[in-house]
């Protein structure tokens, strides 16, 4: 095997990203290939096949799963290969989670042809690298989301694994009034799923405020 070949797993499920990423990357790969898995279930078959991969770079959404919940078994399924969180979601407490989760990089999908080259070299080269300015020290407080009382409640009880139903009755609600506080806090988690809402919401270890609050 030519050890200059380097493979990438992409597990994004927005395949256009394959041919864009083998174009801005093709000097780094040495005649490898970038392989898309769009959901987990590629993603394993894909590391089963045989092929040697360099770097798994992972998004945070997927259809079946979360990114972050998807690691572990990424490490089990290819032990020593670097894992970076490629992500469209910017916010701090993203980069914060997925430093927490020890991933070996962060790179955004905004950040321009020439930086993510960059970050790619760093991580095929065994170091590690996020692309934000300042790096959140150990025993600072979290980035702190601007959720209001009632937004909170909702999280809350959405982190119990409660339906719309049943949140519309613990809070004395109707199930319309809760779809719109979900749509809200949606939007300020930067999430569009129940599940990746339950993710970030654990992370900031929320507790239920009062009714007057």
């Amino acid at each position: 095997m030519n050890p200059f070949v380097r493979n990438i797993l992409l597990v994004d499920d927005h395949t256009l990203l394959q041919h864009a990423l083998s174009s801005m990357l093709e000097s780094l790969l040495g005649g490898g290939r970038i392989i898309c898995a769009s959901s987990a279930q590629d993603a394993l078959s894909a590391l089963r096949s045989g092929t040697r991969f360099n770097l798994i770079l992972l998004d945070l959404k997927l259809p079946d799963s979360d990114g972050l919940r998807l690691l572990g078994v990424l490490r089990r399924e290819a032990p020593g290969v670097p894992v970076a969180v490629f992500s469209g979601q910017d916010a701090p407490i993203y980069r914060q989670l997925a430093r927490e989760a020890d991933v070996d990089g962060f790179l955004s999908k905004s950040l321009n042809p020439a930086a993510l080259v960059d970050g790619v070299r760093s991580l095929l080269a065994g170091r590690r690298f996020f692309d934000e300015a300042q790096v959140r020290v150990p025993g600072e407080p979290r980035v702190q989301l601007k959720l209001s009382p009632k937004q909170e409640r909702v999280l809350c009880c959405l982190m119990e694994g409660l339906s719309n139903k049943e949140i519309a009755i613990k809070l004395d609600l109707s199930e319309r009034t809760v779809k719109m506080h979900l749509t809200s806090v949606y939007q300020v988690l930067g999430v569009n799923t129940r599940s990746q809402a339950i993710l970030v919401g654990q992370s900031l270890n929320l507790s239920m405020p009062s009714e007057d609050a």
